[in-house]
């Protein structure tokens, strides 16, 4: 049986003249099948722990 597997990755925001030498990357992978619930998991965790779209960014 094979799966599919869905890959997201972002990396930081990394600009010439913002003096800041270090820059990271960072990825996650789930089963397609399990998208919804993997993002309904986090959207909990990110109101369980306050933080809210305005202050707080995660894809």
């Amino acid at each position: 049986m094979n799966i599919t597997y869905n890959i997201y990755c972002d990396e930081s925001c990394h600009l010439e003249k913002d003096h800041i030498d270090v820059m990271v990357i960072g990825g996650i992978w789930c089963p397609k099948n399990e998208v919804r619930n993997t993002s309904v998991t986090i959207r909990n965790i990110k109101e369980k722990h306050n933080l809210s779209r305005d202050n707080f960014e995660i894809k």
